[in-house]
């Protein structure tokens, strides 16, 4: 199930496919296909994808009488999707990227899945399309949540998670020191079924860390002449419990980092390899994917 939107100009524009093609394959947020006729925008951070896709123009009287029979407005034959049965987030990420299209080539969209007026090519106001896909992916999601067999993470959870994930690369740019911001890794439970906020810390390395259950630790040191390596989860608890005296907090933009620098890891290296490994991931839970959460259930 997916959310179509269609591209539209005036018949007084002179704006060709061409050009949109040109645009498409300038953007620094698409990757052109093999195929040569699909756009695919996709964040290995934040799991958000949707594309663009070039169509055979209408050939079959009944299609061009659906598509392509407007007074004032020329079919471009592309068309924008982006599925349903996803969290909020996806909305969030992908729409302005839609909007700046449409502003930038002055686009009309015909929109089918419109209350208000489906049959026609429009202008819609900012914000209108995204709210919109929020609205029916949510409704959706209700409906089909059995069947999708999604996992519910609370809107509140998964939207601050999609933020720190949608920074995370720009906040590692931007640090003047080497620390290693940490990513998120949703490991579901085999036993509660609950989903649980993970990230790796390394070799007690200065780390950012954003609020999690908790750490997958990875441990490299000498045992009797021998090099050990262990990994494994450790509870957030234990982790404050043998090193809060070492996190401070970082401010920015988003909230409740915390950060770990060099001075205070290099003090840490025996206590870091004396923390008692709680489980291992597999035994823990499975991995959860950011594009199989839901906000809402039935």
């Amino acid at each position: 199930m997916s959310y179509d939107l269609y591209f539209y100009k005036r018949k007084s524009s002179s704006l060709s496919v061409e050009q949109v093609k040109d645009y498409l394959n300038k953007s620094n947020h698409f990757v052109l296909e093999e195929n040569g006729n699909q756009w695919s925008y996709h964040n290995e951070e934040t799991g958000v994808y949707f594309g663009i896709d070039l169509n055979e123009p209408n050939t079959d009287a009944e299609e061009i009488e659906i598509w392509d029979s407007f007074e004032d407005y020329e079919n471009l034959n592309f068309c924008f999707t982006i599925n349903f049965i996803r969290p909020n987030f996806f909305g969030y990420e992908s729409f302005p990227i839609l909007d700046e299209i449409i502003d930038d080539l002055d686009l009309y969209i015909l929109n089918m899945q419109d209350e208000i007026d489906p049959d026609n090519p429009q202008k819609f106001e900012k914000n209108y399309l995204g709210n919109q896909w929020i609205v029916h992916n949510e409704r959706l999601v209700k409906d089909n949540f059995e069947t999708f067999q999604v996992d519910f993470y609370s809107k509140e959870n998964s939207d601050y998670i999609w933020n720190y994930q949608f920074n995370r690369n720009q906040l590692q740019d931007n640090l003047n020191e080497d620390i290693f911001v940490a990513g998120y890794i949703l490991l579901k439970n085999i036993n509660d079924g609950k989903i649980y906020r993970t990230c790796v810390w390394p070799n007690h390395i200065p780390i950012i860390i954003p609020p999690v259950d908790f750490i997958i630790i990875q441990k490299n040191y000498k045992k009797f002449f021998r090099n050990v390596e262990e990994s494994g989860l450790v509870s957030i608890q234990q982790i404050e419990s043998k090193f809060g005296k070492y996190f401070q907090d970082f401010e920015c933009e988003i909230p409740n980092l915390k950060v770990v620098y060099q001075e205070s890891a290099d003090k840490m290296q025996k206590e870091f390899n004396d923390l008692k490994i709680e489980s291992q991931v597999n035994d823990f839970g499975n991995l959860v994917s950011f594009d199989r959460l839901v906000n809402v259930k039935p």
